[in-house]
């Protein structure tokens, strides 16, 4: 009698661990698929989101209610092309009248260029770009569109900017409304901010977007989630009131669009431009950053 109850309850005991370890191990699963984010869906296009995917590349270990260890992949706060267009910011600075816009370094049909708005070159031939930690190099403006608010130069090898590669966005129209936008600045007195917004509308040759623009963040170069260059950051917009009263809206960013340019024009400039050479002293250079801390 008790050794038939001594293997009941060896049996019991079996039925028990085994269950427990079943429970171990369900629970490990679904905390990897709460922990893990989703991988991008497929977009509609024939682009595949590189940038968006290797964010999602970043392993890192958690640990269990169990003490178990787990490698799941956490995204980090900023995507690759918002990475990509914070190190490719620069300011552009009028030799000759003061205030300062802003710009993206970039590499387009084998030159160095750094893309802007016309009003910030306005007419000059050239501009002073400022880079990081004192650097100021001096670049040639080879293409101005002041219809459409939209200008390159040439510029040297900067050593404090990396160049993002230069993929303009061909379409111009409604299936852009909801595209998901990003731009890096200089907007007013503030150093290198970055935000986000959407396309709001297309309107009378602009793209329309709704995320937060100040003076200062003129030029900054628009790219969407797949790293394509919408364009740069043209205008803020001027809500109008009773008493003739206008106001900014700083909520509400006109974007110059890329696609509506002459691109066969724009190679051509650029090509057959000359390379401005680097100059190791610059009048009116900035001193280095407080701080040092790099980007």
């Amino acid at each position: 009698m008790h050794l038939c109850s001594g293997e009941v309850t060896s049996h019991g005991g079996k039925l028990v661990r085994r269950w427990i370890q079943n429970l171990i191990i369900v629970t490990a699963l679904l905390l990897v698929s709460c922990s893990a984010p989703s991988l991008p869906s497929a977009p509609h296009s024939n682009d595949i989101d590189l940038d968006r995917i290797s964010a999602s590349s970043n392993p890192i270990e958690v640990q269990t209610a169990f003490g178990n260890v787990l490698e799941v992949f956490d995204a980090p706060n900023l995507s690759i092309t918002e990475q990509r267009a914070r190190s490719a910011a620069v300011k552009v600075r009028s030799l000759l009248q003061g205030g300062h816009g802003s710009g993206t370094y970039m590499i387009a049909h084998g030159r160095r260029v750094v893309a802007t708005a016309a009003h910030v070159v306005r007419n000059e031939s050239v501009v002073a770009i400022d880079g990081r930690d004192g650097e100021t190099v001096v670049g040639q403006v080879v293409f101005v569109d002041h219809d459409i608010d939209i200008a390159f130069v040439v510029v040297p090898e900067m050593e404090s900017r990396t160049a993002i590669r230069y993929r303009p966005q061909r379409n111009y129209n409604e299936r852009l409304i909801g595209t998901n936008l990003t731009y890096t600045g200089f907007p007013s007195h503030h150093d290198l901010l970055t935000i986000r917004g959407y396309v709001s509308a297309i309107e009378k040759g602009h793209i329309i977007t709704n995320m937060f623009g100040w003076f200062g963040s003129s030029g900054s170069g628009v790219f969407d989630q797949h790293g394509r260059y919408m364009g740069c950051v043209s205008g803020i917009d001027v809500g109008r009131f009773g008493f003739g009263m206008r106001m900014p809206l700083e909520s509400i960013v006109w974007v110059a669009p890329v696609s509506m340019l002459d691109h066969g024009m724009i190679e051509i400039r650029i090509i057959t431009s000359i390379v401005p050479q680097t100059a190791k002293t610059f009048p009116g250079a900035r001193a280095p950053r407080r701080g040092g801390v790099g980007d």
